[in-house]
């Protein structure tokens, strides 16, 4: 599924045949703390890359303390975050709490276009292209590698929902 400006990132909730695989780990509703420690938010939402079966952004829902207004989100790339293991709560360590006021904001079922996506990952570190380079190679940089997110545990992956049979 894509979206009109050919982002092949859709949120999961709207995904009806897509979810997270038994025994993987899904972090919808879990608290984010900044790479200082304090929390930032929760996330609410994973936006995923159903094609490829992965999970590229967590949306967080900032805290009413950090955000500039209410009900305030910002984008997350699964690369720059980190579960922790001592407690079930995602960390960005390469975040501190007073650079989530200049991360883009993310409104809620937004259409992703290339340039606003580079500009999240730029906020992460990354120097990307936005002209028009394949959407792997984009997904190539190290800000969506979900290898180090888990650690230790199971990260969320992706499945087809099984056909009803009703």
């Amino acid at each position: 599924m894509q979206n009109a400006s050919n982002s092949p990132i859709a949120a999961l909730g709207d995904l009806e045949d897509i979810e997270v695989a038994d025994g993987s780990l899904d972090v919808r509703g879990w608290e984010v703390t900044a790479g200082d420690g304090k929390k930032i938010g929760d996330v609410n939402e994973l936006l995923v890359d159903a094609a490829a079966g992965r999970v590229r952004y967590l949306d967080v829902e900032v805290d009413k303390g950090i955000a500039r207004s209410k009900g305030e989100h910002v984008l997350i790339p699964i690369g720059a975050a980190q579960l922790d293991d001592s407690k079930d709560r995602v960390r960005v360590g390469a975040l501190a709490t007073p650079q989530v006021q200049t991360l883009p904001r993310y409104t809620e079922h937004q259409t992703l276009t290339r340039e606003y996506e580079a500009s999240v990952v730029k906020c992460f570190g990354a120097a990307v292209a936005t002209g028009a380079e394949t959407p792997g190679d984009f997904y190539a940089a190290k800000q969506f590698d979900d290898s180090h997110f888990a650690a230790s545990r199971r990260p969320a992956r992706l499945m087809r929902r099984p056909a009803s049979n009703g």
